[in-house]
């Protein structure tokens, strides 16, 4: 009798060991990194190869690790309650407690022996455990092949019988933005890792509209401009590619690149030989709607930096360059030529200066109000002031609107470029 318990003890043993290894390969062969299977690749042993083996396959890794748990832990629950009721019939105990005991316990022992302490150490230790594991696990594969060879083929025929939808399986965008939201308040994510991801998130839904430069900001030249005037605007604008039209901007023909008026130094070419429409660029015309993910992967395959964005009537309505899509998901990149000027400036507690093209969005989050209106069409707080005025204001336009005074300090070239914010105080404030 002692000798049966004794082997059964053992064996118990044994399953709940294989468990944790088991257990555990998953998350250090999948924890692998460049720097792991680099140094596996250079230390070219057998032990090696077994792991480069296992990883080229994958699903067939899962499914093998998934059987192998499956067998040591439906063995240990089996040699538990054979040993459970034994000690029973020895001691005369009650079966049912002894049992419920032993469930009890086996279950603390596969969670703590068979999950949590194989896993956690395999995830702070992934080249060792993985190297542990590789001999006996690589033989679990090649044994069970057959078995994992039908349950693998079995799960593909039910998923595709099931027709499941794996984007609706998928965290949704909000549901990322919340967890990145609730990492940042619990300290796990830093303040730049956060508008980082907040970035990429939104990016699929952003349009060009959103970030293009306006008509009125863009730098242009008009396609009879000589030399000097050419490089002149070049300097001032610090911009390394300027649409080229020959009307207006509606008739905008192509993009000067910087670099190709270099030749134009020579002596022999000459300065007074500059003709724009001879050297300007291809340019793409791209309809406000279109969303930037899909125009920087236009950006790449054609190897372009800058788009002319077009309305409904095919009037020219801004512009767009990689930098602006770029900014999008890493936030502003500043160069030498970007003057920076901050776009809201606190002057008191009640009163704040704006820039015209400060995102609305913007001043939503600042005064915790909605400046939106269902029939709005504006982007900005220029276009915001220009809706409420029904005409282009003047400076010194002001109104009141949510308990705030507008009051335009600054217009120039049809454009609203300054407005002073001011919070209204009424009597049950003041009391």
């Amino acid at each position: 009798m002692d000798i049966d318990w004794v082997s059964k003890l053992i064996f118990l043993l044994i399953s709940l060991i294989f468990s944790a290894l088991f257990s555990g390969s998953e998350v250090a062969l999948f924890s692998l990194d460049k720097k792991h299977l680099k140094e596996l690749k250079e230390g070219k042993s057998l032990l090696n190869r077994y792991i480069f083996s296992l990883l080229d396959s994958p699903r067939r890794l899962l499914v093998t690790i998934l059987i192998g748990n499956t067998i040591f832990n439906v063995a240990a629950s089996i040699i538990a309650v054979t040993l459970a009721i034994q000690f029973a019939e020895f001691y005369d105990l009650s079966v049912e407690l002894i049992l419920l005991a032993q469930i009890v316990l086996l279950t603390i022992f596969l969670l703590l022996i068979g999950e949590i302490t194989p896993k956690l150490f395999a995830s702070k230790n992934p080249l060792l455990f993985s190297k542990i594991i590789a001999f006996p696990l690589y033989w679990t594969s090649i044994l069970i092949y057959p078995v994992a060879k039908i349950l693998t083929d079995t799960i593909k025929f039910v998923v595709s019988k099931l027709k499941i939808d794996r984007s609706k399986t998928a965290l949704q965008s909000s549901e990322i933005t919340d967890l990145v939201d609730i990492g940042k308040e619990h300290g796990s994510i830093e303040e730049e890792e956060h508008e980082l991801i907040h970035g990429l998130v939104e990016f699929r839904s952003i349009n060009v509209r959103e970030v293009m430069t306006p008509r009125v900001d863009i730098i242009a030249l008009p396609s009879d401009a000589k030399y000097d005037e050419v490089i002149d605007i070049i300097t001032e604008s610090g911009h390394s590619r300027i649409p080229v039209y020959e009307e207006d901007l509606d008739d905008i023909i192509g993009v000067l690149y910087a670099k190709d008026i270099l030749s134009f130094l020579d002596k022999k070419k000459g300065k007074d030989s500059l003709i724009l429409n001879k050297i300007v660029r291809d340019v793409i015309f791209i309809p406000e709607t279109k969303l930037i993910h899909e125009l920087l992967r236009e950006f790449q395959k054609e190897n372009i930096h800058m788009g002319i964005i077009v309305d409904e009537y095919g009037g020219t309505s801004g512009l767009v360059s990689l930098e602006d899509i770029l900014e999008e998901i890493v936030g502003e990149i500043q160069d030498e030529y970007d003057k920076e000027e901050k776009e809201i400036i606190q002057v008191d507690d009640d009163k704040y200066v704006v820039l015209g093209k400060v995102a609305i969005d913007e001043l939503n989050e600042l005064f915790e109000k909605d400046f939106t209106d269902e029939n709005d069409d504006y982007d900005t707080v220029g276009g915001f002031i220009f809706y409420h005025a029904g005409k282009i204001p003047e400076n010194g336009y002001q109104f009141d609107y949510k308990g705030l005074n507008f009051k335009v300090v600054d217009v120039e070239n049809k454009r609203v470029n300054k407005i002073i914010v001011e919070k209204l105080h009424t009597e049950e404030d003041e009391q």
